[in-house]
């Protein structure tokens, strides 16, 4: 099916055509027509960033909103400014026609205007959970009559130490409102379906999984080279980016001090021709804002950044993600990251670095993934004025012929 042929508003669907967005993603097909019965139905959804999620939740909402009411009917919380923003442009874009008053609310700025914008009769305030409750105590905003309540990257709220807000937020503050729940996050943690379960109070729940097979990141290759120590792992770096040459990319780091310092030596690394920034978390919002809305406008080249990347960012052209180094949180980090690349179903390419005694952490990743990172070499020419030598790879299983993993490496 086409949107077209969903039954949604026609200014919804004049808005889709001009959005260029024809065909739902599995994550919308799946989810869209719970919520179009304007029943009872709850809900629950796994699928991480980069699957069209946001449309998932905001068409049936925007499809169910009452013009003449002018007050709050749907909160869509998320963990970030960044995701704040992005999915307030969104919702903007998708209700142009309908003129539906949409509202962004985090924190880190001036909450007069914020207040202003509700009283003058917000129908969808999107907003990160701590600023969201100092309205609600100031009086600012009343939930009475909210429809629709939404959980944007539950997961990463609860990383964040937002539970306690969130729980303030449904069980305190929308106490008696009983609006229907629309809760998406990439990895379903244990604290993730007692909320829900608990929000829902026996209602229809239902849950979605569109991450079973997405969570290996499919349309994405990945590869890795192993590394004898840190100065290698520079060199080899370099010589990896003159034979990638790619044209919009992403490097991870796990500390903001080196995010500077590597930007600094690439910056000044002869024969590479390209533009690098960074983004982590010593740079103010309106810094983060500058450095993306550049990257997004491909001002520069290659983005050097902490895991404040990994999620929650809509950056569509990226074709290249480099773990310089491996996330020392684990198997979903990575995940996370290489899924800032093959974003709404492209193909991109992960490339990761692991220094010999972190590939223990490599096989987790693997086993996590149920599925293999193929190992590449690549050979640096010392002498002067030559050029490094195109990599040689190998499959996952000539590498780990002993691998109990490696017998499945073709499923």
């Amino acid at each position: 099916m086409k949107f077209q042929d969903y039954n949604l508003n026609s200014q919804l669907k004049r808005a889709l055509e001009d959005m260029g967005i024809h065909t739902p993603t599995k994550i919308q097909r799946r989810s869209i027509p719970q919520l179009l019965d304007g029943g009872r139905t709850h809900v629950l959804a796994q699928a991480k960033t980069g699957t069209g999620k946001t449309l998932a939740f905001s068409i049936p909402i925007a499809n169910q909103i009452s013009l003449k009411q002018r007050s709050v009917q749907a909160v869509v919380l998320v963990p970030t400014r960044e995701l704040c923003k992005q999915v307030h442009s969104v919702v903007n874009r998708l209700t142009m026609y309908r003129k539906l008053k949409t509202v962004e609310v985090y924190g880190g700025v001036s909450i007069d205007r914020q207040k202003k914008e509700i009283k003058a009769g917000a129908q969808i305030v999107i907003a990160t959970p701590g600023r969201l409750m100092d309205l609600y105590r100031r009086r600012v905003i009343s939930f009475s009559n909210v429809k629709f309540v939404v959980l944007d990257e539950a997961d990463r709220m609860l990383d964040m130490g937002f539970l306690p807000d969130i729980k303030y937020i449904l069980f305190d503050a929308m106490k008696g409102v009983s609006p229907r729940l629309l809760l998406f996050s990439a990895t379903m943690l244990k604290q993730i379906t007692k909320i829900a379960r608990q929000f829902t109070n026996g209602e229809k729940l239902v849950e979605i999984n569109v991450s079973k097979d997405d969570i290996t990141v499919a349309n994405c290759k990945q590869y890795y080279y192993k590394i004898k120590d840190s100065k290698q792992k520079y060199s080899t770096f370099v010589s990896i980016l003159k034979e990638e040459k790619p044209k919009s990319s992403i490097v991870f780091v796990n500390t903001r001090r080196w995010a500077d310092k590597l930007r600094k030596r690439l910056s000044q690394e002869k024969g590479l021709n390209m533009r690098f920034n960074t983004l982590h978390g010593d740079k103010t919002q309106r810094q983060r804002e500058l450095v993306l809305k550049d990257f997004r406008k491909e001002r520069f080249d290659c983005l050097v950044a902490t895991n404040v990347a990994a999620r929650g960012l809509d950056l569509p052209k990226v074709t290249h993600v480099f773990n310089f180094d491996l996330p020392k949180e684990g198997p979903e980090i990575y995940v996370h990251r290489i899924g800032r690349t093959s974003r709404m179903e492209n193909e991109g390419k992960a490339i990761s670095f692991a220094i010999n005694d972190q590939m223990k952490m490599l096989r987790k990743i693997e086993t996590f993934m149920k599925k293999p990172i193929q190992r590449l070499y690549f050979n640096v020419r010392t002498e002067k004025n030559k050029r490094p030598k195109s990599y040689q790879s190998t499959s996952f299983s000539e590498d780990r012929k002993n691998s109990q993993l490696a017998l499945h490496a073709s499923d």
